[in-house]
């Protein structure tokens, strides 16, 4: 079983991106295929837990299974959770995985550099950092019945029911946030089996450090 990390219940948000959560097998097969390219049955941290975690570790890699906001650094003053002082404790990953909800899940860009930049401090010297998420289609989620509102400047989707808005990023400002944190793009597709990605559909980006 995957080291399991102060995870948190699924909300609106999960709901409107479950599409993107249909597939775990492709999902594993994908993240198993680079781990082992990085080191063979290497260590995983897996954003969310859930089946993929559960599924990466029944192959025989370690795995920890975390919320993202565990992966934020302690504050200078010594506050924070107690799941990331677990994860300020030196372990390294070979890869992290980072699902669809994750990013959009911080409403201001800042907030999303601050993870993209934490989390790859948590990753070995060659190591991976896999970004799910949805190429953006502000036009075509407008009319959506899972969203109430859509702010095209601020890059925000207000879901039905949510209170807050999810901030949606594209491509090249991703590519901008990781080479900020010291990471390189090494692909991009439009899902796990390496389709060409389309507007307001599936986006997965590797970046190596």
């Amino acid at each position: 079983m995957p080291t399991r990390i102060d995870e948190k219940p699924a909300d609106v948000l999960d709901a409107w991106l479950a599409p993107l959560a249909d597939d775990p097998a492709g999902t594993v097969a994908f993240l198993a295929e680079l781990t082992d390219r990085v080191a063979r049955h290497g260590r995983v941290l897996a954003l969310g837990g859930g089946s993929v975690a559960d599924a990466m570790a029944g192959e025989g890699y370690a795995v920890t299974a975390a919320d993202v906001e565990s992966c934020l650094p302690v504050s200078p003053a010594g506050r924070g959770s107690r799941a990331a002082a677990q994860l300020d404790r030196g372990v390294r990953y070979d890869v992290v995985y980072l699902p669809a909800d994750a990013l959009t899940r911080f409403s201001v860009q800042r907030e999303q550099l601050r993870l993209v930049r934490r989390l790859s401090r948590l990753l070995r010297p060659g190591g991976a950092l896999v970004v799910q998420g949805l190429q953006p289609d502000p036009e075509r989620w407008a009319a959506d019945v899972w969203v109430a509102g859509v702010d095209s400047i601020r890059q925000t989707v207000l879901l039905t029911g949510a209170k807050l808005p999810a901030r949606y990023v594209w491509p090249a400002e991703l590519d901008l946030m990781a080479e900020l944190a010291e990471l390189a793009l090494d692909s991009r597709w439009g899902g796990w089996y390496g389709e060409p990605v389309q507007s307001g559909g599936p986006v997965v980006s590797v970046f190596r450090s």
